[in-house]
């Protein structure tokens, strides 16, 4: 039979395994924690970096001056227009050269309606700068507009995408609009900068704004279509360039 004191000894080892048990399991549960709280600022760190990288000027859709030049060309532009004048239907973009929504239209939409419908003479393409999220909107669109009064506004447009840069960050400066002027091959600079300052570009911003009211768009990009010289109408689905060039062939 255990002595008082072997007992004693039994109940003292067996609170030490106890505590010390328990200090192994909490050990383990602060290695835990810790090794979720890195891995999740890593990845928090790792999506702030994908975000950042996605909307900064670096474009990742391959679009370069030489391709915009390469998709544009032989296409008359008259204007905001892109395409043969004489075409039957006209396909109107609603679009703020600094929506990012507008930009994966530009790289991944539109294209495919310019090299299909528009280049092969069936359809026009208007680009009507909406200007609706920021002051610097209508800077980027004025200096497009100017860029129209040289013939090169659609590669003004297409290359002002390539390099946009994270809204209303501050990036639509004089000296990133020049880049993206040179880059589009607009002639004279120079008349391209007194250009960019004309009243007129205020009165066309609003009338655009109107517009887009008067059609119930909230959003953009927003498209509408015109059979010849019939009314504007808004295209329904707009979310993939078929259902764009159906809406040109359901209009001719």
């Amino acid at each position: 039979m255990a002595s008082k004191a072997q007992q004693k000894r039994k109940e003292l080892r067996e609170q030490r395994l106890k505590a010390e048990a328990e200090a192994k399991t909490g050990d383990r549960r602060q290695n835990l924690f810790k090794i979720v709280g890195i891995a999740a600022f890593v990845a928090v760190i790792a999506i702030v970096a994908i975000v950042v990288v996605s909307m900064s000027g670096s474009d990742d859709s391959g679009k370069d001056p030489s391709s915009v030049n390469k998709l544009l060309a032989g296409i008359p532009q008259n204007g905001t227009v892109l395409g043969d004048p004489k075409a039957p239907v006209t396909l109107v973009e609603f679009g703020d050269l600094q929506c990012p929504a507008c930009k994966q239209y530009s790289d991944q939409v539109t294209p495919d309606v310019i090299s299909g419908p528009v280049k092969a003479g069936e359809a026009k393409f208007d680009f009507q700068n909406w200007n609706i999220i920021g002051p610097d909107s209508n800077e980027a669109a004025k200096a497009a507009l100017a860029a129209s009064l040289q013939g090169k506004y659609w590669n003004f447009i297409e290359n002002f995408y390539a390099d946009q840069g994270f809204e209303n960050s501050g990036y639509v400066t004089d000296d990133f609009l020049t880049d993206i002027a040179e880059k589009s091959g607009v002639p004279d600079i120079d008349q391209w900068n007194e250009d960019r300052t004309l009243p007129k570009w205020d009165k066309q911003i609003t009338a655009t704004d109107a517009q887009a009211a008067s059609l119930g768009f909230t959003g953009t990009p927003s498209f509408a279509i015109q059979s010849g010289d019939g009314k504007l109408t808004p295209v329904q689905d707009s979310s993939t360039s078929e259902a764009l060039i159906k809406a040109i062939n359901d209009a001719q």
